[in-house]
């Protein structure tokens, strides 16, 4: 259920960004429901979403797999740099899993176009509908026609609102064809040890590794990484190259970030966990530019290390361009605080 409400969060934490409402279904508790929906969501709010930001519209429904495998990547670094020894793989699978599947599930006309057509008949009220449907079948809809306006997906078949919905007969050829390849790349999040119950490698008394592999889609196509996680004596460190892609290039990036590192000052114990990303992606997030746009990015955290309650600040700036987990697709500087607990 957790896992569930947090894919549908982070659909409405890109639609909060551009002052769409919505609603959570998983707050309702729909247990044993075979699809749950983010609803309470205007035509006139997807139409202005999309004509003002066309990327992020973009991003919207692949937003909630992306929050699945950032909640893995979370689990799994705390769990390795601390030597938690928690059993988390049971969790790391059902989202895997489940994500792969739906994406390769939009692809399939037999029980996409079908479902469709149930829930236009039931959803005659606007307030009802889900703001997308099946997500990966609308994701590449709108990556192959970013320009489009919302409106031309045309009138629903009750005759009240725009039929949201993308079968995959709404599809070219060649949409579907990108769907069903990266329905079958999803599979590369499979790739992890960690998966399979070994949380680290050891290779001495004073260094060990572990790895995972994360293939993310973007508002321009894929971004497919290498995570490395080291611990090597007090140092915990994290490497990652990534290589985006979109309909006709690859871009690389590499990104480091040194977590949670010890240090005192005034006599108070704090933690360090700065983190920085440079290299390129598409121009203008666009799926068909053969162009690259420089991407950068340096943040820092620091939690002052109280016993249980570990008050904190975090600083970060970026440029334009797609970062798994940040809000932002446009440059932007942050500032944030917060509180969280620990109990050993």
């Amino acid at each position: 259920g957790g896992a569930g409400w947090l894919h549908e969060e982070f659909h409405r934490a890109v639609m909060s960004r551009f002052h769409v409402n919505s609603f959570n279904g998983m707050n309702k508790w729909p247990i044993g429901q075979e699809l749950v929906a983010v609803n309470s969501v205007t035509d006139e709010d997807l139409i202005r979403f999309k004509k003002e930001s066309p990327y992020d519209f973009i991003r919207l429904p692949a937003a909630g797999i992306e929050g699945g495998y950032q909640l893995i990547d979370k689990l799994q670094r705390e769990n390795f740099f601390y030597d938690q020894h928690l059993s988390h793989e049971v969790l790391y699978f059902m989202i895997t899993i489940n994500s792969a599947l739906y994406v390769q599930l939009s692809a399939n006309p037999d029980k996409v176009d079908k479902k469709v057509d149930e829930m236009n008949k039931i959803e005659t009220e606007i307030s009802d509908r889900d703001f997308t449907g099946f997500d990966f079948s609308a994701w590449v809809y709108d990556l192959f026609k970013p320009t489009q306006p919302y409106e031309e997906r045309g009138i629903h078949p009750s005759g009240n609102g725009i039929d949201r919905y993308i079968k995959t007969t709404d599809l070219t050829s060649e949409e579907l064809s990108y769907l069903k390849k990266q329905g079958g790349l999803q599979w590369l999040n499979m790739i992890s040890p960690m998966l399979f119950l070994q949380k680290s490698i050891k290779i001495n008394a004073d260094f060990r590794f572990n790895f995972a592999v994360r293939n993310y889609l973007t508002s321009f196509g894929n971004d497919i990484s290498l995570n490395v996680f080291l611990k090597m004596k007090k140092r915990n460190v994290i490497l990652r190259y990534h290589h985006a892609k979109n309909y006709h290039s690859d871009f690389p990036a590499i990104e480091a970030e040194l977590f949670e590192q010890p240090f005192t000052f005034l006599e108070n114990d704090f933690l360090l966990s700065p983190r920085i990303i440079f290299g390129v992606q598409p121009k203008n997030q666009s799926f068909f530019t053969k162009e690259p746009e420089f991407l950068g990015y340096a943040g820092c955290r620091v939690d002052w290390a109280l016993k249980q309650v570990h008050p904190w600040v975090e600083m970060s700036a970026k440029t334009d361009g797609w970062i798994a987990g940040n809000e932002f697709l446009n440059n932007n500087f942050s500032f944030k605080v917060g509180l969280s607990a620990r109990f050993k």
